[in-house]
């Protein structure tokens, strides 16, 4: 995973080192792998990362594994002895040999890069490598559970970071005394501020963290969602009488009526691409436009199942305003009531949230 979280930005690295036709897809991975060890494993000696590298063509051409082998020892040449402050490969790699383009600096593509550049906060290099930062398990804890555990590293009211996943698994998910949630998450739910009692739907549920956080608050949740095989998770957590059905979320099979209605939208997952690597390079305008015409279908059929006083709440995983704030432009006859956008940290992954409700009676 971590080979293909900064694959650009070990490619940049082994450029110089490559002729222009030295480039087969078997050559790039093997030397993204051996890379990596060198620059973010600490424990790895670096004789065994260019070990590594270069048994990572297995049987291929002794020449692939000549052209690995001394770009990887070339490489080892700049590592830093010890690490900087800097997190991830960038923190043993000296300064004046970081790529200076942003993409290639964060291993981010470039059109990520553009649309996020007007929203990031704060420092620029500061706000995208925080992009590739990978949180701690965070759990969130069930009504009425209890854990006090040396592994938990971190405490915010029912949320708990742990330092072993295994150990959270073991002791709190497994039991069914929490569930496995980030944070920023859970905070963008705390928007609609749910009651006791409202039905809700829950119109794109599984995995079905959403659901579970509005039924432990005392919701009365419809979860629905259009895989007929992610069902049996729905259930789970759900009360003694889970209210749980397949549907697609452009045409939903509902009638109106709900105090509140929520969509956590499909998305490009920009906002949690540390623990999704693969999602960044999916990141383009085709799929984008896909995603977009998508989102904005789900959002209007939701928006027709609110009952008159009720609220319609859209989530993402995304940090992008194409999927967020302009899909919201999008939709004639709502105002936003409160919206959030949480940048990923060290702590937790990214997202945004917005509370919508009728401009008219």
């Amino acid at each position: 995973m971590g080979a293909v979280r900064y694959q650009r930005l070990y490619d940049a690295m082994c450029k110089p080192h490559l002729r222009g036709d030295q480039r087969p897809p078997p050559l790039l991975a093997a030397l993204r792998i051996g890379a990596h060890q060198l620059f973010a494993l600490d424990r790895i000696p670096v004789h065994a990362a260019i070990s590594t590298g270069v048994g990572a063509l297995g049987g291929r051409s002794a020449g692939l594994r000549g052209v690995v082998n001394a770009v990887l020892r070339r490489l080892s040449e700049i590592r830093l002895d010890e690490r900087g402050l800097q997190p991830g490969p960038l923190g043993r790699i000296p300064e004046a040999l970081w790529p200076i383009g942003l993409g290639e600096r964060h291993s981010l593509p470039d059109a990520l890069i553009r649309d996020l550049q007007d929203i990031a906060p704060g420092d620029e290099d500061a706000a995208f490598g925080a992009l590739n930062l990978v949180p701690p398990l965070c759990t969130r804890l069930r009504p009425g559970a209890e854990i006090d555990h040396p592994a938990v590293i971190r405490r915010d009211g029912n949320f708990l970071w742990w330092r072993d996943p295994a150990a959270a698994i073991a002791t709190a998910v497994r039991p069914g005394h929490a569930v496995v949630q980030d944070r920023a998450q859970a905070s963008l739910l705390e928007l609609a501020d749910a009651k006791p009692g409202q039905l809700v739907l829950d119109c794109c549920a599984a995995p079905g963290g959403k659901s579970r956080y509005l039924s432990d608050l005392g919701c009365k949740v419809v979860a629905a969602d259009l895989v007929p095989s992610k069902l049996g998770r729905l259930v789970q957590g759900l009360g003694e009488r889970p209210r749980v059905a397949c549907h697609d979320a452009r045409r939903p099979c509902f009638m109106p009526g709900f105090d509140l209605v929520v969509v956590d939208a499909p998305c490009s997952n920009s906002g949690v691409v540390a623990r999704r690597p693969e999602a960044r390079w999916r990141y383009g305008a085709a799929g984008l436009s896909d995603l977009e015409r998508l989102q904005t279908a789900i959002l209007v059929a939701a928006s027709r199942l609110v009952s008159r006083s009720g609220r319609l709440l859209y989530t993402t995983c995304s940090l992008s305003p194409r999927e967020n704030t302009d899909r919201i432009a999008a939709l004639p006859g709502w105002r936003v009531v409160s919206e959030r956008l949480v940048w990923p940290d060290g702590w937790n992954g990214g997202g945004y949230g917005a509370l919508l409700e009728r401009t008219t009676s």
